[in-house]
């Protein structure tokens, strides 16, 4: 796990989400693109990590968690499930999975744990962005170029 600071060209907002995801050129681009966006990114490589990093970073103002569905040592349901079920403050934190799976079993469940939605691989500028204005309406983002 890394901590990847914000964009230097941002105005430092403070916001962290915790990335989640196994596969290092998606990881890669979901930081940038986040970045971007003038967010700082714990970045993590598995449910686990992104556990772990939730707990020793209670002090730091979390505001979403994005992640991949399918990863080793813990799955994005299980993180998922994990963060719902915390009774020390994070139940409530926007969460996201980002998934190529259209398996209706993952969907129903991912959906009884109140998922706030989805990001389908590949990931793209599109994707992320127009899911990050769902998550974040009163929030300016950057216009980018896609």
């Amino acid at each position: 796990m890394s901590e990847a600071p914000a964009n230097p060209g941002s105005s430092e907002s403070g916001d962290y989400i915790v990335v989640a995801e196994d596969s290092p050129p998606n990881r890669t681009v979901l930081v940038l693109l986040l970045k971007k966006f003038g967010f700082n990114v714990l970045e993590c490589n598995d449910g686990d990590a992104a556990w772990k990093a939730l707990q020793h970073n209670r002090d730091k103002k979390i505001v979403a968690v994005i992640s991949d569905l399918m990863m080793p040592n813990m799955d994005g349901l299980e993180l998922l499930r994990r963060v719902r079920n915390d009774e020390q403050g994070l139940a409530q934190l926007p969460f996201v999975l980002v998934t190529a799976v259209s398996d209706k079993d993952y969907i129903f469940e991912a959906k009884n744990l109140k998922v706030n939605g989805y990001i389908l691989k590949p990931v793209s500028y599109q994707r992320v962005s127009v899911k990050l204005k769902e998550l974040f309406p009163e929030k300016t983002f950057p216009n980018l170029a896609s």
